[in-house]
């Protein structure tokens, strides 16, 4: 299964319990748009990330209408994140709150 479609990225810098959320449109030509635009692949379930505006690198795997994995700028700032479909059933919305607020950095790893 390809991830092109629209998913809602839910990441996390440090692995809290905070997570912020970010819009994420996969085109079939290996690049996403949304909140913030880049590249991806994807082979045998893994997938990986890279922002055009930030440092960060996503790797991790999609099963079905979810995936997760972990993320690192690899200059000392590191993460934790999880993804899911737009319309999957049986995965409850979360509301934007001040979880967003405690993130430092963008999904990209720049710095607010």
């Amino acid at each position: 299964m390809t991830v092109a479609g629209t998913w809602t990225l839910h990441y996390s810098w440090g692995c809290s319990s905070s997570y912020a959320q970010s819009t994420v449109v996969f085109n079939n030509n290996g690049t996403f748009g949304g909140t913030l635009s880049g590249k991806w692949v994807q082979q045998d379930g893994t997938l990986l990330l890279s922002f055009d505006t930030g440092p960060a690198r996503y790797g991790g795997t999609i099963d079905g209408h979810v995936g997760s994995g972990a993320m690192s700028t690899f200059a000392g700032l590191n993460g934790c994140w999880y993804l899911t479909e737009q319309g999957t059933v049986g995965i409850a919305a979360i509301a934007p709150d001040a979880a967003e607020a405690k993130q430092t950095h963008d999904a990209a790893g720049t710095q607010h």
